[in-house]
Parts: C-alpha cells; structure tokens; sequence
C-alpha cells in the first residue's frame, strides 16, 4: 500500500476518579473516560530512497482529544469482563471525534494499544476491590494516554499503481527480469507501462524504483511524478487516509495543523 500508518502508544497513566481507595466519595454511575494526546508526523519513502522513510519536519500536529462513556444504572459490574470492559474501552477510544481521521486499525499498532492496557488494569482493580466488598460497585476510570502517529508515503508503490497497465503480445519480456509479460510466473498481473513505453511486471519495477529514480532502459527520470499527498495538495489534512475524501470544514486534524504551521 501506498500509505502506511504506524501506531505507538508512547505513555499510559490510570486512576480512579472521585475515589480515595476503598470507597466512592459519592455514589453516582460508572464511567470510563479517556483524554488522549496524539503527535502526527509525515514521513516519505522516495524513490531510490532504499526504503528508507525521510521525515518531514514541517509537517507535524499534536491533538488533545477527551471521551466518556457513562454506564447505564450505577452498578459497576461489568468490569468484572475482561473482554467487555476492553471492548468498553476501545470503543471509547475509538470514538473520539478528533481521531476520526486516523486510521486506528488494530493492525497499525506497533505497541500494546490503550483499550489493552487500560482494560487489564480496570479488570484488575475491579476485581480486587470486588473480593475486598469495597468500592460499593461504583467506578469512574480515567485512562491518560499518549500517543504517536507516523504516515509513511511510499513514492515508488503510488507511482507503480498510477501506470497505465497494458496487455502485451506474446514474446514481450519485462525489462529488469527478463521473463515473459504474458503469463508469467513472476506475475499474473497486466505489465506496469513507463511514461517512457517500456513495460515490466509491477514487483519488478517497484523494487527498481526503491533502488533507483529511472527507467532501466532508457534512464528516462521519473522524479516528481509520485508525490504525498500532503505535498501535492490533494490531501488537505495530513491525517486522514483517503485522499479521495476531502476533509470537511471542521475537520479536527486539519484544525490542528493549522494551529501549529
């Protein structure tokens, strides 16, 4: 994929709020409650780069975000669930509105997430004050996270993916491997097509462009013709992840970049 997000948890505090350890200072309903600061940076791998990501200093934003989600009645019980109470705590996360433009796929996360963490120590609490009788069922949890944000553009995959693929003749090899452009074993997919002409099978030809900036026939240069999206302009916030999307005028993230350009 052209985009990468990488997902960090850098810091995790938690306490019981309104609670002086072996009871509710008032009795009320049990709540989770998450404020979260997240740092987003952009970063580009080039072609020729060797993959190695370059960070754009100038495009970075912090946001400071907060939710609560209230549990119905006063009782506090089902804390009790570990797994309800990370689904509880995920979805709190989840569903802070200035992170809508982050893609928090369990899958971009390089460190334990914060519903994990925050749930293994809700669950743990819950349940020693459970055996102890204390606490009267009655919790309010405020889970203070920090969190990192990396986009990684890819110039040679976007670039491969906007080439014209083109059905070839039989007899047409590919330029690098030198193996048939139709039915290839290397390949299955259509032959990625130059600006210049020349043809090669797609993973060739992406893992030239993460060498190297031309074609390797003809060196005709093809810098520039793949740029992030930040750097184009067709993205016009950082942080959400499909360009196609334009941000709306009250986009969290785009607020924030502006608050700190």
């Amino acid at each position: 994929m052209a985009m990468e997000t990488i997902i960090r948890l850098r810091s995790s505090s938690k306490q019981l709020e309104g609670h002086h350890g072996t009871a509710p200072l008032e009795e009320g309903p049990s709540y989770v409650r998450f404020v979260c600061d997240v740092k987003v940076r952009c970063w580009s791998r080039r072609l020729g780069g060797g993959g190695e990501p370059v960070r754009h200093d100038g495009i970075k934003f912090t946001l400071e975000t907060e939710r609560k989600h209230v549990l119905d009645g006063a009782g506090g019980d089902v804390f009790l669930d570990y797994e309800e109470t990370r689904r509880m705590a995920w979805a709190v996360f989840t569903g802070m509105r200035e992170l809508r433009c982050v893609d928090l796929s369990r899958s971009n996360w390089a460190t334990p997430m914060p519903d994990d963490d925050a749930a293994a120590w809700i669950h743990r609490a819950v349940r020693r004050n459970h055996d102890d009788g204390l606490a009267g069922r009655h919790y309010r949890f405020a889970a203070r996270v920090k969190v990192a944000v990396e986009l990684v553009f890819s110039e040679p995959v976007s670039l491969v993916r906007g080439l014209v693929w083109l059905e070839t003749r039989a007899g047409d090899t590919c330029g690098i491997c030198l193996d048939g452009l139709t039915a290839s074993e290397r390949c299955k997919t259509p032959p990625a097509n130059l600006p210049c002409g020349h043809a090669f099978h797609p993973p060739c030809i992406t893992r030239w462009l993460f060498k190297g900036t031309t074609c390797p026939i003809c060196r005709d240069d093809l810098t520039g013709l793949a740029a992030a999206p930040w750097e184009s302009g067709v993205m016009s916030c950082p942080g959400c992840i499909m360009p196609s999307t334009p941000c709306v005028e009250d986009c969290p993230s785009l607020k924030a970049l502006s608050l700190n350009s």
